[in-house]
């Protein structure tokens, strides 16, 4: 086996690898591509650093080509050549200095062709991937507020005991203080007594101070409403159509434009003197809409409330008696034939009214040319249809027919 000396030796003697060049042939300053970063000035001055250093090497090898030149060469000549090598050694390094203080490549010529691309990332790259979420079961939830609660008073335990939060004073009540008191209720049961009623109304006191901190302000609570009530509706526009046979009451009006406001719902009522009519329009929400259909068709008293029979029984002996005063004379009385029924419901693309208004028109043709103007002629067409449709009790005939005459 070899020694490390002999490995060390054979690795001396190896001989330099063929693409390995001198390291005399380097450039002396900079290579031929970076000079076109320096000034004209300089660039001279460049050249004619690296000409006098390729003279130099081209005397070098012809002495060492020449045998007899070596062996007859002169003193003058040697310190000629020892003060050029200075000379080249001194300007080459103040040269150097200026290249690397001056290169710019504002020099260049071509730098300005060159285009540098921005590189731009796949799309897939910014996006992150999304965080699967964890969602528990109330039995999970119910656990996990145990233990944070558990290790809460665990934690106020510890401070308790080393001292840095004085400990609270036991709980009292009626039925166990002389259980924690023990010795001490006996000597004055009284005093003990006033004790504990003077504690429990503190804690009582505590309740309904953070009940009363907890409550929410009116601004609060309106908003909250509001938040309830408002519907996204980018997806689509619940639509429903109701026909009212008589909407003059007072009563029935305030209720069917309040409903309105209070679930954000567009529409309006538009009433037909002849045939006697009226046609409420709505739009809004799904939910709105949903209690809004619930209103117009249980909840409200078309034919008046319950006790407005009584009244009018009242009200016909007062005439009689000749006992009616003025006021009684003016008050509208309820139609006992009123009803409302559900047309149509269905969706709409967008909101085709700004807000909830009610109109008056005097015939069907001016009322169907209103909703047309709105693009909506055909909810006329609808309520007419349905109208007509509906047996023996309600049929309108809005064109005259002289086969019937006949």
């Amino acid at each position: 086996a070899s020694s490390k000396g002999d490995i060390d030796e054979r690795i001396d003697n190896l001989a330099p690898r063929a693409d390995c060049g001198d390291p005399e042939n380097m450039p002396l300053i900079m290579e031929w591509w970076d000079t076109e970063l320096l000034p004209s000035k300089l660039r001279k001055q460049v050249q004619t650093q690296e000409s006098l250093a390729l003279t130099k090497k081209s005397k070098k090898q012809l002495q060492k080509l020449g045998k007899s030149a070596a062996k007859q060469g002169s003193v003058s000549k040697d310190n000629d050549e020892e003060k050029m090598a200075n000379d080249i050694g001194e300007n080459k390094e103040e040269v150097n200095s200026s290249c690397f203080e001056q290169a710019a490549l504002s020099y260049s010529k071509t730098a300005a062709l060159v285009q540098h691309i921005v590189p731009i990332g796949a799309p897939k790259q910014s996006q992150e991937a999304p965080q699967p979420t964890l969602f528990l079961t109330k039995r999970e939830l119910k656990r996990q507020r145990k233990l944070r609660r558990a290790e809460q008073q665990r934690e106020l335990q510890d401070k308790q005991a080393a001292g840095l939060v004085p400990a609270p004073e036991p709980r009292l009540t009626l039925q166990n203080f002389i259980r924690v008191l023990g010795d001490q209720a006996y000597l004055d049961p009284s005093q003990m007594e006033q004790k504990v009623n003077e504690q429990i109304q503190a804690r009582k006191m505590a309740h309904l101070e953070r009940n009363e901190a907890n409550k929410a302000t009116k601004e609060q609570k309106a908003e909250k409403r509001a938040r309830k009530l408002h519907e996204d509706v980018s997806d689509g526009v619940s639509v429903a159509i109701f026909y009212v046979k008589d909407m003059s009451h007072t009563y029935h009006r305030t209720k069917v434009d309040l409903n309105a406001q209070q679930n954000n719902i567009t529409g309006g009522v538009l009433e037909c003197l002849k045939p006697s009519l009226a046609c409420v329009i709505c739009e809004g929400g799904p939910k709105a809409i949903k209690r809004y259909t619930r209103l117009m068709t249980v909840r409200m008293k078309w034919k008046g409330p319950e006790d407005a029979a009584i009244e009018e029984e009242e009200e016909e002996e007062a005439e009689n008696d000749g006992e009616e005063n003025e006021t009684s004379k003016l008050k509208k009385k309820f139609n006992p034939e009123n009803e409302c029924e559900l047309v149509w419901t269905g969706m709409s693309r967008k909101r085709l009214f700004s807000r909830f208004v009610f109109q008056v028109c005097e015939s069907s043709d001016m009322a169907r040319k209103v909703l047309a103007s709105k693009g909506v002629g055909h909810y006329w067409d609808q309520l007419i249809s349905h109208v007509n449709g509906g047996g023996s009790s309600f049929n309108l005939k809005l064109i005259d027919n002289k086969d019937d005459e006949t």
